[in-house]
């Protein structure tokens, strides 16, 4: 095991990979621009299968995996001109199908993200899981529901190549704005706007946020409940705009290209570049710090694992790789996150009964919540267990640093189920008792 502070990378063979993310029974997934996904032990990088059967697409991209915790992953797939070009299911389990979402016969799609919606009353929240992602040839943000299998449309006016999206939601969960990156382009469809677009609340069109200069290209955004984070080139930067001021910070990466973002279990931002992995605090404070690639090449996908470490890939030199953060000094305080309690369900249940909703949790690191934290979801029982028979899920924080558990089975034994929940075996887990009875 490498120790923390050291990069480590592992060969994924001839195959170009582009993103990953956290799945299931602690694997990773990537997709690659080579008809494959990949499936990769992170306790042993070496360790892999490759899915390469005939529906897999040539072309595979933005990742990320069931927002219910069930054993699966959603991606996008960015065909070739004039073939279609669905959002797709894959199971991860038995012999890896796939389900198309097709959308319009020469749509792309470059990523994915979640997008979860408080569908319940005040007191007893209900998730709806939504899909959210940007067709650029369109001119659309897509988001779909995969409970009723609808795409709605948000049409985008701008002339601009639409290439991410992010959603940053109200405190009750159920009002969500939305942001999209999009670019110029001198190919068919011309396109001849650079932005960072807005779709407010009851609003039907977008509008464009001033934080580019002139003739400077955005990439990837995300966005947590203080801030909408983009990367951008020309120059190259880092750029963060303040939800509550409306302020923007930016801090130049030099030569470095940067690319995709995520939040680090401490509540960091860390970027993927060309020249390694960029860390910087969650104020974008100073210049950040940075992390060169052992092989050199340079970074594009991102994602934190299941135990809190840093997963990148590297398309240049065909690797995937990983980092751990150090700790502080000994005696130093620590900004590692912790997993609190929002809302709890019944506590006491009848055998053979269900608990639709047995806890809502919520990952705070720095004194915020942090999105895309995958937080394992245990139950230590006898006889309860998730609804499709397991015991354990690993389920992403959403827009609001939030998990909703699933619905638990009682099963036909009177006992106390633990129901845990927290980031691997970093932290102690926040849990909770359920009572089966046979009354």
């Amino acid at each position: 095991m490498p120790d923390p502070g050291t990069i480590q990378e592992y060969s994924i063979g001839n195959y170009k990979p582009h993103s990953l993310a956290q799945g299931n029974a602690r694997y990773l997934w990537v997709t690659t621009e080579s008809k494959a996904i990949i499936r990769v032990n992170p306790n042993a990088g070496n360790s892999q299968m490759v899915v390469n059967h005939s529906m897999i697409p040539q072309l595979s991209a933005g990742i990320i995996k069931d927002p219910d915790g069930l054993q699966r992953v959603w991606f996008a797939a960015p065909a070739p001109p004039a073939q279609e070009d669905p959002i797709v299911i894959m199971e991860t389990t038995g012999m890896n199908p796939v389900q198309f979402f097709p959308l319009e016969a020469d749509a792309k799609a470059e990523s994915i993200s979640l997008r979860t919606t408080n569908v319940g009353q005040p007191g007893t929240p209900i998730p709806e899981y939504s899909l959210v992602f940007a067709e650029p040839q369109h001119s659309y943000v897509g988001i779909l529901t995969p409970s009723h299998g609808t795409i709605d449309r948000m049409p985008v006016s701008q002339s601009t190549w639409l290439w991410d999206v992010a959603v940053t939601t109200d405190s009750t969960g159920k009002i969500h704005t939305y942001w999209a990156t999009g670019q110029t382009r001198t190919t068919n469809p011309v396109r001849s706007e650079n932005g960072l677009y807005r779709r407010s609340p009851g609003a039907m069109a977008w509008e464009s946020i001033g934080v580019l200069r002139p003739g400077q290209k955005p990439y990837y955004v995300i966005a947590d409940t203080t801030a909408v984070w983009l990367t951008a080139t020309n120059p190259n930067q880092v750029i963060r705009f303040d939800l509550g001021t409306g302020t923007t910070r930016t801090a130049d990466l030099g030569t470095a290209v940067p690319q995709q973002l995520a939040f680090s279990a401490t509540g960091e931002l860390w970027v993927a570049a060309s020249d390694g992995l960029w860390q910087f605090d969650s104020r974008l404070h100073g210049n950040g710090t940075r992390e060169p690639l052992p092989q050199g090449g340079g970074a594009k996908g991102l994602c934190v694992a299941a135990d809190g470490k840093l997963w990148y890939t590297n398309p240049t030199r065909k690797t995937i790789g990983s980092y751990t953060v150090p700790p502080p000094p000994f005696g130093a305080p620590s900004l590692l996150g912790r997993t609190q309690v929002v809302a709890q369900g019944e506590s006491e249940v009848h055998m053979k009964d269900e608990v639709a909703q047995p806890l809502v949790v919520e990952y705070v690191a720095n004194g915020r919540p942090v999105p895309g934290i995958p937080l394992t979801c245990r139950i230590d029982a006898e006889g309860a267990a998730f609804v499709d028979g397991t015991h354990e899920r690993v389920i992403l924080t959403d827009q609001r640093g939030r998990v909703y558990l699933p619905a638990v089975i009682a099963g036909d034994v009177q006992e106390e189920a633990v129901i845990s929940v927290g980031l691997g075996n970093t932290e102690p887990h926040t849990a909770t008792t359920l009572t089966v009875t046979s009354d």
